[in-house]
Order: structure tokens, then sequence, then C-alpha cells
């Protein structure tokens, strides 16, 4: 029997909207030393990786020095971990200058932080403060860059047209460790349910009809194979993990390289 599927796939895009309750100051989105948006709305058709951005006050140079700036990699999951993260950083030269706040929205809805002084609990101080970093595992996800206020609460992206997703897909990145360990429980979990389901059909196979020598041969060689497909499905999930958390270290010390580059001229 032949049985047709149709599926959809959409491309990847991500959207980044700001909102400036300060009063004061100019939006900056900079990716590889360009300015990107000024304020209005960008849209990036695939992913969007190793961003900053921050409220220019008069104060700040090109790579967010001397003022609260956030970071940013955009970008669907191809495995558990591997998916978006943002950050606030105030690692120096990066100095506070407004409050600030993220959120994601499209996916992982109202989840983020938001740093409202010099001395937050939600901000990089230091390159090892990777609790602070906040993740989703939704795909097409946006996100709302907010100053003086809470990104958590706006409104300003309810006319994304965007259909809500789990906001549960969101966690906040502690280390590779914690990131590695996620990912192989979900394996796990995975396994555990298929080894049920594959239990309950050899019960129900057995108590039909006697089970011969060849068939019971048969059906072993299929559970070995997907022993072993389960086994690979955890080991390359832990390596994306581990990859996933590596780019995004990679990405926070690319912006820090580029800030001392910036000091030293």
């Amino acid at each position: 029997m032949a049985i047709l599927s149709g599926v959809s796939v959409r491309a990847e895009t991500h959207t980044i909207r700001f909102e400036n309750k300060c009063g004061k100051g100019t939006p900056q989105l900079i990716q590889n030393g360009k300015v990107l948006s000024s304020g209005e709305d960008f849209v990036s058709n695939g992913p969007f990786s190793a961003a900053i951005a921050y409220l220019q006050t008069g104060e700040c140079l090109l790579n967010g020095e001397k003022c609260t700036t956030l970071e940013m990699t955009l970008v669907d999951p191809t495995a558990p971990g591997s998916g978006s993260s943002t950050d606030i950083s105030l690692i120096a030269p990066h100095a506070f200058n407004v409050p600030a706040s993220f959120s994601y929205f499209g996916g992982c809805d109202r989840q983020g932080a938001t740093c409202n002084s010099a001395d937050c609990s939600t901000a990089f101080f230091k390159p090892d403060d990777n609790q602070v970093q906040v993740q989703c595992e939704t795909t097409n996800v946006d996100l709302l860059i907010t100053f003086c206020g809470d990104a958590t609460q706006s409104t300003a992206f309810s006319d994304s047209g965007k259909s809500s997703k789990l906001s549960s897909s969101v966690f906040s990145h502690t280390s590779a460790a914690a990131s590695t360990k996620s990912a192989v429980s979900h394996a796990a979990s995975s396994t555990k349910v298929a080894t049920s389901a594959v239990a309950a059909i050899a019960t129900s196979a057995s108590s039909s009809a006697p089970a011969s020598k060849s068939s019971a041969s048969a059906s072993s060689a299929p559970k070995c194979r997907a022993g072993a497909r389960r086994r690979r499905s955890a080991e390359e999930a832990e390596v994306a993990a581990r990859a996933s958390f590596d780019a995004h270290r990679r990405h926070h010390a690319r912006n820090m390289e580029a800030v001392r580059r910036a000091a030293s001229h």
C-alpha cells in the first residue's frame, strides 16, 4: 500500500525587533562590523550568527564598548542544544549605560533576561558567566530587544503574525557539560520509549503464536540494528550539543577580540 503525504517546509527566517523606551538614543544592530539596523525590524533569511546590539547614547563605540551590549545567535536547531542563544554583556570595556532586556517570540515566547543596573545578575561580567545565556530550541524564532523596559512583558511582538510555539524549549545554558548531559538524557529517554515499544510488540507476538527458532533469529537482527541506531543517535546528539556550546563561546570570544582590537587603536 502506498501512502502519500505532503510536507510544507518553510525557509528559515529570524526577525530582530527593537523597542526603545528610554526617550533617547538610537538602537544599533551590528554584525561583522556593519550596522544592519538603527531601530527598524531586521529580517535574516537564514541563520543569524555572532551579532551584537546596544543603544547608542553618544558614548558607545562600534562594537558596543562603554555600553550595555546584547550578543545573539539565532539559528534553527539541528540537534538538542544547537538552537538560538542570546545574552547581555557587561564585560569591560562594555559598561552599563541604559537598562536592557530581550525576549524571544514566535517561539519560546517571553523567555529572556533583563539587566536594570550595573551590577545586575543577568549579564556577563567575566567570560565564564555561562549561566546568563538563554537558549531557545524552536525553529524560526524571533528576538525582541527592549531598552529601559522589560521585553518579557512587552506587547511589541504581538503583531508578529507568527503562531506561538512551546516556551518550554528555552533554558539557561550553564556549561558544556550541562548541555551535553541534557542532550544525552533526551536521547536516553527516547531510547527507553523505543525499548518499551519493542518489548510490547514482542510480548504480543509470543502470546498469539509460538515463535520458531528461525523467526526469533529474524526478529533479533532488526532489534540489534535499532539498538545501534539509538546509540548512534545519542552519540550524535552529544557531539552536536558540545559543538553548539563551543560555537556560542567562539561567538563571545570573537566579540571580545573585536573590542580589544578597537580599544588598542
